[in-house]
């Protein structure tokens, strides 16, 4: 559901045939009878300096989004939202898939590495029994 467009000063609706409305720089709306009875660059409202913009079909994507529904809005902003995290998912399962072969062959190469260690040690000697005991019996 679209935003109500209203004069902020003689509260009309766009009708058809239908005066053009204007949005100011401080966020006021008139229609173009009210704009042309102020002064020119001074809201008729707060009284500011400000500039107008004749609101139409060719106006800023970004100043009709002032005037389009919040439905609308979350919707459409929903849709982009998801297409987000759902790019943005894809690419940290694919870093993530990197990163576990990473880890894999890391791990294959570590046990490659440990067993030519363990090749290169000489074996150990084993330790004697009578020579244990033959300290102890000269003390």
């Amino acid at each position: 559901m679209a935003v109500p467009v209203f004069c902020n000063s003689c509260y009309c609706e766009p009708r058809q045939p239908t005066p053009r409305f204007c949005l100011t720089s401080c966020g006021h709306v008139f229609c173009e009878v009210c704009v042309h009875k102020g002064k020119k660059d001074e809201c008729l409202i707060c009284k500011t300096a400000c500039q107008t913009l004749v609101l139409s079909k060719q106006t800023n994507p970004d100043v009709q989004a002032l005037f389009t529904g919040v439905d609308v809005l979350c919707k459409k902003y929903s849709k982009e939202i998801t297409q987000i995290l759902e790019f943005q998912e894809k690419h940290r399962k694919h870093l993530l898939l990197h990163y576990k072969q990473k880890a894999e062959k890391l791990e294959e190469s570590l046990k490659k590495v440990t067993q030519q260690i363990q090749c290169m040690k000489p074996p150990e000697k084993p330790a004697l029994p009578f020579s244990s005991m033959s300290r102890n019996s000269l003390s």
